[in-house]
């Protein structure tokens, strides 16, 4: 009876054995099929992944070659729209020297002189002092003293004969109720006369001002000068429609200068003619 026990904790410990190999056995091929399945999975994939990358660069070599046709194309229309503007730049070019050889023939000549070049003679600004110095040497008469004067030129003279005892003694004569006579307002020569020494010193704007006095008065050369003056813009802003009408002015008080100037924007520039014909009413 005490025999028994050995054998049967023997057989015990060696079916614990046979099982712990079984059980390791078992094991050793879950992990060999799982290495195996797991090369076969790994082996697809690289697999698909080499077949997507060639797919992608077959796409890519595709793709390259419509845009490199596409680029091909888009150059050889850039070239010929090229070739197309030439030509038709030529066809312009043509035309136009066409244009203006009919030009030649057909309209009459027209100058080419810049506004400035039309005034850029000072006929306009010429001294009263000068012109009686150069129309005494041109003259071919003197007047007779008994000539009559222009009451003007009466007032002027005796203003300048006329002694200071002899004006205090005229004010003293006038009447409360009358405007005396201001012996100390200057003539229209003399206003051009200062406005062309103001001038010559670059003081443009009060010329400018004295031409403008003496043009209100009629005088004839300030409206010519007046003229001159807004085309070029000295002493005030430039407006070529006032200056044409001041010159219009001066041409209808029979400025020779301003008759020829005139003539010239009537023929060349009628809309600036027509312009200035209505701001004539403004001036005066």
């Amino acid at each position: 009876m005490e025999e028994n026990p050995p054998k049967v904790s023997g057989q015990v410990f060696k079916w614990f054995e046979r099982m712990k190999a079984s059980y390791d056995l078992s094991i050793q091929n879950v992990l060999t099929q799982f290495e195996s399945n797991n090369q076969v999975q790994q082996g697809r994939m690289d697999e698909a992944h080499k077949q997507h990358i060639a797919q992608l660069q077959r796409n890519n070599e595709q793709l390259s070659k419509q845009y490199e046709s596409q680029i091909e194309q888009l150059n050889k229309d850039v070239d010929y729209y090229r070739q197309q503007i030439d030509r038709k730049q030529e066809t312009i070019e043509s035309f136009n020297t066409r244009y203006d050889t009919v030009l030649q023939y057909v309209s009459p000549a027209k100058p080419d002189n810049t506004i400035k070049e039309i005034f850029s003679e000072d006929d306009f600004l010429t001294s009263i002092s000068q012109s009686i110095k150069e129309d005494s040497i041109t003259s071919e008469a003197i007047p007779d003293s008994d000539t009559e004067a222009t009451p003007d030129t009466e007032a002027e003279a005796i203003i300048d004969t006329a002694t200071e005892g002899d004006l205090d003694d005229c004010n003293q004569l006038i009447s409360p109720n009358e405007n005396p006579v201001e012996t100390s307002l200057p003539t229209q020569d003399e206003l051009f006369d200062q406005a062309i020494l103001q001038r010559k010193d670059g003081a443009c704007d009060q010329a400018f001002v004295l031409f403008e006095q003496a043009a209100k008065r009629g005088h004839v050369k300030s409206m010519g000068a007046m003229g001159r003056s807004f085309f070029l813009g000295e002493g005030t802003e430039e407006d070529p429609v006032l200056g044409l009408a001041w010159l219009i002015n001066a041409a209808n008080n029979q400025l020779p200068q301003a008759i020829d100037r005139v003539k010239h924007f009537a023929e060349h520039e009628p809309v600036l003619y027509e312009e200035a014909m209505i701001k004539i009413a403004e001036l005066m």
